[in-house]
């Protein structure tokens, strides 16, 4: 099957123009050359397409990191000058500044600048677990941040790596994916009030969590029952059509 010049999507032999992008298809037949010379040629094409876009969508995350990163600098600048002047003290900018600097740390292991899917993933936990001890900190003591704010964010952690595992392992991907988020999410929510009942020495009972799975597991059933029952051939039209 041959490929789209321009966007590299793969096309039925018949089809004269991408369903993509529109872009007439050459005729193989008129070119002169062998149709496997031809293939190969344009799978060359979407190769270097692909690289193409991968080098821009590096320049533009780096693009969107420093602007982020610089506007929020200058917002933590312009909170703390502004705390200080009317009250002699950072007060309320403390929770300002500390927020913009977990939202460009977080950013940046979300952008993946560092190439190791460990190195990000302990980065984005040890960003939340430095917030949240921060936050319970401001107030000269800490009180709700090893009872509470410790066990959220491992907790969190543990099921979004079980998440990444599946997902990793998961050859064919569609609706499943956010059905196996779903499933994460009511796994992580009934985990977390189990340990928080431990923790109190409390009976072991499910009172926030029950609604919450409620709700989130039957659309994960819903959607996981829903790409169970569209077909690979009209998956791989989807697939071509939106060049997914």
């Amino acid at each position: 099957m041959p490929y789209c010049p321009r966007c590299g999507v793969q096309v039925e032999a018949d089809r004269k123009f991408c369903p993509l992008c529109s872009f007439p298809i050459p005729d193989v037949g008129e070119s002169g050359e062998e149709p496997g010379k031809r293939d190969n040629y344009l799978l060359n094409r979407y190769r270097i397409k692909q690289a193409e876009n991968k080098k821009r969508w590096k320049e533009a995350r780096v693009f969107v990191y420093m602007g982020t990163t610089f506007s929020l600098i200058v917002l933590s600048l312009i909170f703390g000058i502004q705390d200080y002047y009317f009250s002699g003290e950072l007060s309320w900018s403390r929770y300002a500044i500390i927020s913009n600097l977990a939202v460009v740390t977080g950013i940046f292991f979300l952008f993946r600048f560092i190439p190791f899917f460990l190195f990000n993933f302990l980065g984005l936990g040890l960003t939340a677990g430095g917030f949240l001890y921060a936050l319970d900190s401001f107030n000269g003591k800490i009180n709700w941040f090893w009872d509470f704010g410790l066990v959220i964010c491992l907790n969190t952690m543990v099921w979004s790596l079980v998440l990444r595992l599946i997902l990793h392992h998961t050859r064919r991907r569609g609706l499943n994916i956010p059905a196996y988020s779903l499933f994460a999410a009511a796994l992580a929510c009934i985990s977390l009030e189990l340990i928080r009942d431990l923790y109190h020495g409390v009976n072991l009972h499910l009172i926030w969590s029950i609604p919450v799975i409620t709700v989130i597991v039957p659309l994960g059933g819903l959607l996981f029952f829903l790409h169970l029952l569209i077909s690979p051939r009209i998956r791989d039209k989807l697939i071509r059509k939106f060049h997914l």
